[in-house]
């Protein structure tokens, strides 16, 4: 009898209550999500923050990459920078940049994705298949490929052009008023086809029965365009921007360091270019780390503001 009440208890001593097993149960329900999460967590702490919070650490010090000695200055390197007319210059054509880009990688690509809407399925296509071809090319290769465009004598493309109407040769990437549109130029023309694949899905993910319920009320032309199709579009038309702001900086960083080098007399500097020059030419690891923090706070800035100005006129519910 004994033995039997000794094995009883051992036994409820060993299974654990349905209480703390249900809580068990509830609890690794909820780490499930976590989990599956915590390698992109890791890749996104270990390659992103990381480096990140390591670059605000090395602006607030002078050194290069040749000397491991690093000599504290605070502040320094921001207020060098910050004072510098070059680095006002070089503001100026990150601005710029920003400004072909939109009207490039945006501006243009949705004008074309709207005069699609006139077309055949068939001749979207193949519209499309044409303009992603720059897209799905080496960039040093589509910067080689323009650099005979761009060619300073006769026989350049585009001089070439130029002479059949009289004009005279122009040496386009060494003068400081041409050299930064050109950049700009082969830029927009690599990524101007996947935006273009973006503006044509967002125009096809427009239903179809606003459309049809608009031509009966008697809207066509403009009057559709402005009132159905740039609304239910605006969506998609707010990622481009935001996307092309984001990378428009970068995208034109090849040109340079193939082309230009940041010339003719800086003429087609940017922030990011500017980056590199201090960091992996020149070895001033502070100022590249200045310039770096200086562009992520002016960038997170313009894209909030942007996002906030924009995002109250886009209408998601369709």
């Amino acid at each position: 009898m004994e033995i039997q009440h000794e094995a009883a208890f051992s036994a409820q001593v060993a299974a654990p209550p349905a209480a703390f097993a249900d809580t068990v149960r509830k609890a690794a329900r909820r780490l499930t999500p976590y989990l599956y999460l915590a390698p992109a967590l890791i890749a996104i702490a270990v390659f992103v923050y990381l480096p990140l919070a390591r670059t605000v650490q090395l602006s607030f010090y002078q050194g290069n990459l040749l000397n491991p000695t690093r000599l504290y200055v605070g502040f320094g390197n921001y207020q060098e920078i910050l004072s510098s007319p070059i680095f006002h210059e070089t503001l100026l054509h990150s601005a710029l940049y920003l400004f072909f880009s939109l009207i490039g990688s945006v501006v243009v690509p949705v004008s074309l994705a709207f005069l699609t809407l006139q077309l055949t399925d068939r001749e979207v296509d193949f519209y499309q298949s044409v303009l992603f071809v720059p897209t799905v090319v080496a960039f040093n290769v589509v910067v080689l490929i323009w650099a005979f465009f761009f060619l300073p004598t006769g026989g350049g493309l585009l001089n070439s052009f130029l002479a059949l109407f009289g004009q005279p040769p122009n040496a386009w990437l060494k003068d400081p008023v041409w050299a930064l549109p050109s950049i700009a130029l082969i830029a927009n023309w690599k990524l101007m086809g996947f935006h273009f694949l973006l503006a044509v899905a967002g125009l096809k993910a427009i239903p179809k029965e606003y459309l049809e319920a608009a031509y009966v009320d008697g809207a066509h032309g403009w009057s559709l365009l402005r009132r159905i199709v740039l609304p239910l579009f605006a969506p998609t038309g707010l990622f481009l921007i935001i996307i092309t702001l984001i990378t428009s900086l970068d995208a034109v960083f090849t040109p340079i360091r193939v082309l230009t080098e940041g010339g003719p007399n800086n003429a087609t500097n940017n922030i990011m270019y500017a980056i590199y020059s201090e960091g992996f030419r020149f070895f001033r690891t502070g100022h590249a780390a200045a310039i770096s923090v200086i562009l992520i706070a002016l960038f997170g800035g313009l894209i909030y503001w942007q996002y906030r100005l924009l995002d109250r006129r886009v209408v998601y519910d369709r």
